[in-house]
């Protein structure tokens, strides 16, 4: 069996696909760094983190205890009493916070957020307090 020495029996690898691809790729990351320089930040000034004391002076604090009592503003009351001062209408407009214990009865606290909605409250802040 002769060999021609004209034709080629080694196989070569056609490059063109792979040279297509590393192109392609290039232009990719041209775009993408050329896109990138284009942003820009925004600067934003953000208010300062209060301690969370009301400059007016007017907020309530209601605190459900454990047992069904209340305090207001620092003094003990009973349920009947916190709803009479509900009812009597004093809160409207004004910023209440309204803390309960984790031990307290749900069905009480519920029904207090009910009046302080109904007594026209300005603004309501809920918070929990842990038993100790």
């Amino acid at each position: 069996m002769k060999r021609s020495v004209l034709r080629e029996d080694e196989e070569s690898f056609d490059l063109t696909s792979f040279i297509d691809v590393v192109f392609i790729l290039l232009i990719f990351v041209m775009l993408s760094v050329s896109f990138r320089k284009e942003i820009r930040s925004i600067p934003l000034n953000l208010p300062s983190v209060g301690n969370g004391d009301d400059p007016k002076g007017e907020r309530i604090e209601i605190v459900l205890l454990p047992g069904g009592s209340f305090l207001w503003s620092g003094s003990e009351l009973d349920r009947s009493d916190l709803e009479g001062k509900l009812a009597a209408g004093g809160l409207r407009g004004k910023e209440v916070r309204f803390f309960a214990d984790e031990s307290a009865d749900y069905g009480v606290a519920v029904r207090i957020l009910d009046l302080l909605r109904k007594a026209g409250v300005g603004s309501l802040e809920l918070a929990v307090r842990k038993t100790k």
